[in-house]
């Protein structure tokens, strides 16, 4: 829930920025930003879960997950 929060607060910051917005147009925007984060979070959300259903069906434990992403993972320098 703290990306939520974080999310609404840059948000809120950008909003400020329109102060030359009239009050009912502000609460508008106001409103339509808290519904994007609550639909956005409810399907950050989804995605986790499908994961962890997924990791769960696949491997025995979350130690064999784990090796499998340390035998599968690859690191690239940007130079």
């Amino acid at each position: 829930m703290r990306k939520y929060q974080d999310g609404k607060n840059i948000l809120k910051k950008d909003a400020v920025g329109l102060s030359f917005v009239k009050k009912k147009l502000k609460q508008e925007i106001d409103r339509d930003i808290e519904e994007c984060l609550k639909k956005q979070q409810k399907e950050i959300d989804q995605i986790v879960d499908d994961l962890y259903h997924i990791v769960k069906s696949k491997f025995k434990s979350i130690p064999d997950f784990q090796i499998f992403v340390l035998k599968n993972i690859e690191l690239k320098s940007v130079s």
